[in-house]
């Protein structure tokens, strides 16, 4: 009854929700007939000279230096043009055309700097007049002794040799700030970096241990009999804890870990997970195409397009659709760790406290050679895979936060830090673990003292609308974190206080991992009973729109808060603490639910595909490598390109495939092979199985 109500109630509500569509449609078309201009009346955002002609051109040393230097328009209000670039950039999902880059060959530059070098130098106050957060942050990147030697000793000359050209076409002035600068590859001396000779000496020592331990696991199996003799044998754990040692690295084995099918009841009933973590994995990944937005492109208006339609809202209201991961992890944590009964009342804190200390340590044993090997490659060798006007733009922050600042991503805390943190996307990654430990300990509490269990259950629900809800009041902030595209071009989110201190942290994703406890315990108190299954199917068989109902009407929602929430108040702060709960509630659970009672027929099917369970297996890893792969994919392009729909999709597609392949070596080569080492070890410590619980990085039920 509760479940058929819930859905006739949501039927009513999509009423409501393409009413709100409708506001959308009419206060955009409000927009589009405020503005009056042409859009090619505004300077581009993105001006580059010949990058290779240039580097490879003369013989002085003003000849071949390529400067990218960073540029704002100064106000005039007696200039016609300038208003309109007032006008629009007061949308907030436009790009700001008072800030340019310009990519200059100096050699276009040189009766400027020559007299510059005859004693008329002008010292340049570097960054004055100039947005200070941005130029801040160019400093501390962009630190090699060419950036400085420019910046400071011709900066003024390019500064002047900019407005010469920038007043003649558009009769307004500029302000300029050189980034970095580079020379001709042949004056570049290599240097020996030792963090990147490290690299290179851990990546052959794993490959040696590949081939040295699949040797040995091949010798075992020849060691058994006969009858023994087949690829059955790497599909299960050797019993000697020397032997599983050895065997960790061994490619075959890990390669059945991989794609080796479920096992027991509870391991087949959740396998459907597989197709949610997948196909969201995907979803996530081709939304993060929006990177593209930090990129030179040559018509912004494609992205500022998105902010102007009800659909173009529904996609980058997509951000939201990361709660399905947390959901999932809450709902197998709590099946596998009741299941295994490592806590009782009875069970004293000592151990409790081993317990506890001993999941937490297996959780980031499983991310921690992942993550450090991405913030190693960020490090080291990854600014020399590409080249090209923007390519130090692209990389150079990653090089910089890995070796300043790897600290915060090895900790797990770089979710607090985003500004400064290598690979933004990562905060999924810090806030899961930073709510893993968290929910690990309630469980154990729980656990240990059940006549609590509903009360704690009931303050952490009422936390994870009352948090987010407070912070939004008192800081004043938008009801939700929508992607803007002005907030990527300077690699880092400038303007973005939603995703700071709304969307990033720990303590306001309190819902996901409760509301997946609460499914957890749903499924095992009443959803294993088949008869409660048979209800649940023929609610689902006569009622199967409602599928559909819950993410469109929870989408159109989410993106009517934004034209009708324009400015903060007690609303949008009300609003931010129940949107991302609302969705997971309805998007997330209700699905989840009914497809542990084997509901919602082809869906259900097709979850349960088998080549999804290899896909969920490598998300991890896609995840983390997949920014990296559409920065190398991009990064070395010459001049601003032209991007479209067919561009954004095929970029997208790219990604997913060439992350899969790595995906699938990382697996192999450094994941599976360094969880295997770990296990192997607290096997060789004395500790069964039956004493500590062993739980993966995504808590999968096996």
């Amino acid at each position: 009854m509760f479940v058929s109500g819930t859905l006739k109630c949501t039927y009513a509500l999509c009423a409501s929700y393409f009413k709100i569509v409708f506001i959308i449609v009419l206060s955009t078309k409000q927009v589009r007939a405020k503005v009056q201009y042409s859009r090619h009346e505004l300077p581009p955002l993105y001006t580059f000279d010949n990058y290779d002609v240039c580097l490879n051109n003369g013989n002085s040393k003003f000849d071949s230096t390529y400067c990218m230097v960073y540029a704002e328009v100064q106000a005039d209000n007696s200039s016609e043009l300038w208003h309109k670039i007032v006008t629009h950039k007061e949308h907030k999902f436009h790009y700001h055309h008072d800030r340019l880059y310009f990519g200059v060959c100096l050699e276009k530059c040189r009766g400027y700097l020559e007299s510059l070098e005859h004693g008329n130098n002008t010292y340049n106050n570097a960054g004055e007049g100039l947005n200070e957060e941005i130029t801040q942050f160019i400093e501390y990147i962009h630190k090699r002794p060419l950036d400085i030697e420019m910046r400071h000793r011709y900066g003024m000359a390019i500064q002047n040799c900019l407005n010469d050209e920038f007043e003649r076409k558009y009769d307004l002035q500029l302000k300029t700030f050189v980034e970095y600068c580079e020379g001709p590859a042949k004056d570049t001396v290599a240097e020996k970096d030792p963090a990147e000779i490290i690299l290179y000496k851990f990546l052959k020592m794993v490959l040696l241990l590949v081939v040295l331990s699949t040797i040995y696991d091949f010798v075992l199996r020849s060691d058994q009999t006969e009858e023994n003799q087949t690829n059955d044998f790497y599909k299960s754990n050797l019993e000697q804890p020397m032997s599983r040692l050895l065997t960790s690295f061994s490619i075959c084995r890990n390669y059945y870990r991989l794609i080796q099918p479920y096992r027991g009841e509870t391991g087949n009933d959740f396998s459907y997970l597989d197709g949610f973590r997948s196909v969201c994995t995907f979803m996530v990944l081709h939304g993060h195409t929006f990177y593209l937005q930090f990129q030179h492109i040559r018509n912004p208006e494609y992205f500022e397009s998105f902010g102007k339609t009800w659909h173009g809202l529904l996609v980058l209201n997509s951000t939201t659709v990361i709660e399905i991961f947390m959901v999932m992890s809450g709902l197998l944590l709590y099946v596998k760790f009741t299941e295994g009964g490592y806590v009782t009342p009875q069970t004293s804190w000592k151990k409790c406290l081993q317990t506890y200390l001993f999941i937490v340590i297996s959780r980031l044993m499983r991310f921690l050679p992942s993550v450090a090997l991405v913030v190693w490659v960020n490090a080291t060798i990854f600014g020399n895979f590409n080249d090209g006007p923007f390519w130090r733009h692209v990389s150079e922050p990653g090089r910089i936060f890995s070796r300043e600042n790897w600290w915060k991503n090895v900790f797990m805390i770089n979710n607090f830090s985003q500004k400064y943190t290598v690979s933004s996307h990562t905060w999924y990654l810090a806030a899961d673990f930073q709510l893993f430990v968290f929910y690990t300990f309630v469980l154990i509490f729980i656990s240990k003292y059940p006549q609590f269990k509903k009360r704690i259950l009931y303050t952490l629900a009422i936390l994870s609308v009352a948090i987010p809800t407070l912070i939004g009041y008192i800081l004043k902030l938008e009801s939700a974190f929508i992607i803007k595209p002005e907030s990527y071009r300077y690699q880092f989110f400038i303007d973005c206080d939603v995703f700071y201190y709304l969307y990033t942290p720990s303590f306001t994703n309190l819902g996901g991992y409760l509301f997946g406890i609460w499914c957890g315990d749903l499924y095992l108190s009443q959803l294993r009973k088949e008869e409660v299954r048979r209800k649940v199917r023929g609610v689902l068989k006569y009622e199967l729109g409602a599928w559909l109902a819950f993410p469109i009407a929870a989408c159109i929602c989410f993106a009517g808060s934004k034209a009708i929430f324009q400015e903060p108040s007690i609303w949008t702060a009300l609003y931010s603490g129940l949107y991302r709960n609302l969705w997971i509630v309805f998007v997330c659970g209700f699905p989840l639910l009914g497809m542990a009672c084997q509901g919602g027929m082809m869906a259900y099917d097709f979850c349960r595909l088998p080549i999804f369970r290899v896909l969920a297996r490598l998300s991890f890893q896609m995840y983390l490598w997949h920014v990296m792969i559409l920065q190398l994919m991009n990064g070395y392009q010459r001049e601003p390109y032209f991007m479209n729909t067919w561009y954004y999709n095929a970029q997208g597609t790219i990604t997913i495939i060439f992350s899969l392949v790595v995906a699938f070596f990382a697996c192999l080569f450094i994941e599976y092979p360094f969880a295997q080492f770990f296990d192997a070890l607290q096997s060789r410590g004395g500790k069964s199985k039956a004493s500590v619980p062993k739980l993966s990085k995504e808590a999968k039920v096996q």
